[in-house]
C-alpha cells in the first residue's frame, strides 16, 4: 500500500513550493520539474500516477508538449495549473484535454477533490470517489482507496481477499485493511482473471492461496489467513487447482 505519487512541472520556484506544500500532505510528490526535459526524465524515473502541469514554462507552452508525450506514453490523469484571469493560458490548456484544472491560487481545501476528480474523469467513473467517504476506482491493474483526506493505490495482486458486509466491502492486503462501498460482483467482474468466489460472502486472490483444507471446508492463503469454502463452489475451486493428497 502506498499514496499515489504525483509529478509537478512548474518553473517559478515560489509557485512550485506552494503546490508542493498543498500537495504533499495528502500525496507523494516524487519530483517537481522546472523545465520539459526534466520532466522527461521523472516521468520515467519514479512512475507518477498524476501529473500537475503549469501550462507555459519560460514563456513556452512546455506543459501542453509534456501532457502530450504523457498521452503519448504511459497516460495518466493531468491537471493543469491555471489562472482564471489567464484567458490564453485556460485555452492552451483545454487544447491538450486534460482531466481537470487548478486555479490560482490554490485552494488547499478544494484541491483533494480536483485530484479525485480527475482520476474518476481518467477512467470515465465520475462521481465514484468524490461523492463517497469510503470508496475505491479501478485503474488500470490497481485500486486506488479513498481513505479519509488521502487516495491510497493497491495492486490487485497485493489483495489477499475480499468479505462482503452489508453494501460494503473489507479488503484485506497483508497489511491492511479498507473498507469501501462497492459489490462483491463488481470486484469479481472487474478482477475475474485472479479472483475467485469461494463463497457468497467471500471472494479471494488464486495467487494468494497455499493450501485448500476439503476436509473443514477452508481455504489456508500465504499469510495463514483462513477463508471458508462452502458447498457451493468448491466444485468450481477444485476445477481450478490441483489437489494434492
Amino acid at each position: 500500500m502506498e499514496r499515489i505519487k504525483i509529478l509537478i512541472l512548474e518553473d517559478s520556484k515560489e509557485e512550485a513550493q506552494i503546490v508542493e506544500n498543498i500537495v504533499s500532505k495528502h500525496y507523494d510528490v516524487v519530483g517537481v520539474a522546472t523545465n520539459y526535459n526534466e520532466a522527461v526524465a521523472f516521468y520515467h524515473l519514479h512512475k507518477p500516477d498524476l501529473a500537475i502541469l503549469d501550462v507555459f514554462i519560460e514563456g513556452e507552452r512546455e506543459g501542453t508538449r509534456f501532457a502530450t508525450y504523457i498521452n503519448e506514453n504511459r497516460a495518466i490523469p493531468i491537471l493543469f495549473l491555471t489562472s482564471a484571469k489567464d484567458k490564453i493560458s485556460f485555452t492552451a490548456a483545454k487544447s491538450a484535454n486534460p482531466h481537470s484544472y487548478l486555479l490560482k491560487p490554490i485552494d488547499p481545501f478544494g484541491i483533494k477533490f480536483t485530484i479525485e476528480l480527475a482520476f474518476e474523469k481518467f477512467v470515465n467513473g465520475v462521481g465514484q470517489l468524490s461523492t463517497k467517504e469510503e470508496a475505491v476506482l479501478k485503474v488500470n491493474e490497481e485500486l486506488f482507496i479513498k481513505k479519509k483526506d488521502s487516495l491510497f493505490k493497491i495492486s490487485k495482486n497485493d489483495v489477499c481477499y475480499i468479505e462482503v458486509d452489508d453494501k460494503y466491502c473489507h479488503v484485506y492486503t497483508k497489511d491492511a485493511q479498507f473498507l469501501v462501498q462497492k459489490t462483491l460482483k463488481s470486484f469479481a467482474e472487474e478482477f475475474k482473471d485472479i479472483f475467485i468466489q469461494t463463497h457468497r460472502r467471500y471472494l479471494i486472490n488464486r495467487n494468494q492461496i497455499e493450501r485448500i483444507d476439503t476436509a473443514d471446508y477452508n481455504i489456508i492463503l500465504k499469510n495463514k489467513m483462513t477463508v471458508p469454502l462452502s458447498q457451493r463452489h468448491k466444485k468450481e475451486v477444485l476445477e481450478i487447482f490441483t489437489i494434492l493428497k
